[in-house]
């Protein structure tokens, strides 16, 4: 059964309650500083008053005194507030990309919406950062609401009807700002959405601009990229214009409070019941109040752009997120592979345990159909019932690659696809991981098996040099040899190989060949077991050194024997002929 879907309050919620301490420790913080900016001007005209106005020398430091306090209390309180929740929201930021990293990189992930990777990096860059914010707004929106009591409680002690005009103006003023908000989530979100289609077409645009070169679809691809910058562009001018709305009209909200502040001032001093002082220190209290007020409704503006990113957040997270088998067999050697697909007009295909095999199709479509399924097992692709994917199955020692733990699944299997995806690091690193390098004997059978021996001549560094990403620093060959000896690392386990050494010259291809039979002599000398290894390739060398080759006519049909014997059947010949 499928988790629910962790919605994006959800993961709002689950943010704030993780860093409540520090959203707690910062609102305090911050209220200080808040408090501090509105006893400003209150201190100003109380110094006025009392110590300018007809006051001595000893009542103007003791004002002037209160006064540097203030500034220092609301200097800090601002400094440490904001570096508390500015590190929460870091937190949060580090933990939802981790989540993203550790949920599209599981071995059961099985998506169901089709992503394209530049979609999946916005997401984790971009999303990330305008979800977390939300725990700065929250420590900056509670904090102001802080400033808003202290500077209602001041206008009320200075008069009464000041402080009433003020109480009843800034409610309706937030009603009517409330009003403009929904504009801008939808604003927001769709922006959010575009940004996120064109960093995908920018992202695969420039994955794939050597080969649209090289087919002159260049032209196309940057138009395509254009669309989606433009559409972008468009949401992001009609996000502006929905976020200016609300600024405009928070200014309005602010004026219309500091004018009807100003205006009941006035009548109050000339009537008697106001000092010139605390006049100074109503217009500067009330001035102040677009800065809480502001903040308020940036809050709430926050808010919506961090819904609108946790949502995208949260359907990723729900993409592909379904239950997986639990079941943990033992590794050993002699473990037999199965594959069963529908195109098989035999039995399903099962393979001798510890064995050398390569498989042949006489039909494109058939290959492909069947490294699909390899590729598909690589990531426990589970179908649901009745559809076609259902029926197309990898068994291990009769056990549905589906129910074993996808996490223990490695243990067991290793499915190695034709492209070569190399990390950035050493040579040693690419192949053995954190794994420890094996006995000197192995390692050159190793290295000897997959080519990288003839490789490390190269290199004064030997397995230490290092690779760029993706080994941009290396050949299309040198890629594919590294991925080889990755492939062949480890105890006994079952190798699915999808044409190794189809980037190679034919002398290192046969080298190769004949350095995988040593490797597995030794292998099994030693004991241990080279394990079940199944390469799909068309490869004369390969198909030489294989124990048997498993040929797959267009028909179906099943032939299992040597090359040399399945030579004699024109289909093969022509298949495996180059």
């Amino acid at each position: 059964m499928s988790s629910p879907r962790p919605s994006g309050s959800l993961l709002l919620r689950a943010s704030l309650h993780a860093e409540r301490r520090r959203i707690i420790a910062a609102v305090a913080l911050l209220s200080c500083w808040t408090a501090g900016e509105a006893l400003v001007p209150a201190l100003i005209g109380a110094t006025i008053d009392h110590a300018i106005a007809g006051g001595t020398m000893t009542q103007l430091v003791l004002w002037l005194t209160a006064l540097g306090l203030c500034f220092a209390m609301l200097s800090f309180g601002y400094r440490f507030g904001a570096r508390l929740g500015n590190s929460g929201m870091n937190r949060q930021v580090h933990h939802l990309r981790t989540r993203i990293a550790e949920h599209v990189m599981a071995p059961d992930y099985r998506p169901q919406t089709h992503r394209m990777p530049g979609e999946i990096a916005t997401i984790t860059s971009v999303d990330t950062d305008v979800s977390a914010s939300i725990i700065r707004q929250a420590s900056l929106g509670l904090s102001a609401l802080c400033g808003l009591l202290v500077c209602a409680a001041y206008l009320l002690w200075a008069n009464l009807w000041v402080g009433l005009s003020v109480l009843v103006i800034t409610p309706l003023g937030m009603a009517a700002l409330r009003w403009l908000t929904p504009r801008l989530s939808k604003a927001s979100d769709n922006l959010q959405a575009d940004i996120a289609a064109s960093g995908a077409a920018a992202a695969d645009l420039m994955a794939g601009v050597q080969v649209l070169r090289g087919i002159g679809g260049h032209d196309q691809a940057a138009a395509r990229y254009r669309d989606a910058s433009q559409r972008a562009a468009s949401a992001g001018i009609v996000s502006a214009s929905a976020s200016g709305r609300i600024d405009a009209a928070q200014v309005l909200v602010s004026g219309t409070v500091l004018l009807a502040a100003a205006g009941l001032g006035t009548w109050q001093v000339l009537a008697g019941h106001m000092s010139i002082g605390a006049l100074l220190g109503v217009l500067g209290v009330a001035q102040f109040l677009s800065t809480p007020l502001g903040t308020l409704v940036s809050t709430v503006e926050a808010r919506t752009r961090s819904l609108a990113a946790a949502d995208r957040i949260a359907a990723l997270l729900e993409d592909g997120a379904e239950s997986s088998g639990d079941q943990r067999p033992i590794p050993r050697a002699k473990c037999a592979l199965t594959i069963d697909l529908p195109a098989l007009s035999d039995r399903p295909l099962t393979l001798a345990p510890d064995s050398f095999t390569v498989l042949v199709c006489a039909e494109d479509s058939l290959r492909a159909q069947l490294a699909t399924t390899l590729s598909l097992g690589n990531r426990q692709q589970k179908a649901a019932p009745n559809s076609a994917d259902s029926l197309q199955h990898l068994l291990l020692d009769g056990i549905d690659i589906s129910l074993i733990d996808p996490a223990y699944l490695p243990n067991l299997l290793r499915l190695a696809p034709h492209q070569a995806h190399l990390v950035e690091g050493t040579i040693r690193e690419n192949i053995f991981g954190e794994a420890p390098v094996p006995d000197p004997r192995s390692l050159e059978l190793l290295l000897r098996a997959s080519g990288v021996d003839e490789l490390l001549e190269n290199f004064p560094e030997g397995l230490e040099h290092l690779v760029q990403g993706r080994g941009f620093n290396l050949s299309g060959g040198q890629r594919q040899r590294i991925a080889l000896a990755r492939a062949l690392a480890g105890g006994p386990l079952i190798r699915v190989l999808q044409e190794p050494t189809s980037a190679v010259d034919s002398v290192t291809e046969a080298n190769i060949a004949q350095g995988l039979l040593r490797w597995r002599e030794h292998a099994q000398e030693s004991g241990t077991g080279a394990g079940t290894l199944l390469i799909l390739s068309t490869s004369p060398t390969l198909l030489h050194a294989a124990d048997e080759v498993v040929f797959v006519d267009r028909d179906g049909s099943i032939a299992r024997s040597t090359h040399l014997d399945l030579c004699a059947k024109s289909t093969y010949e022509k298949v495996v002929s180059r």
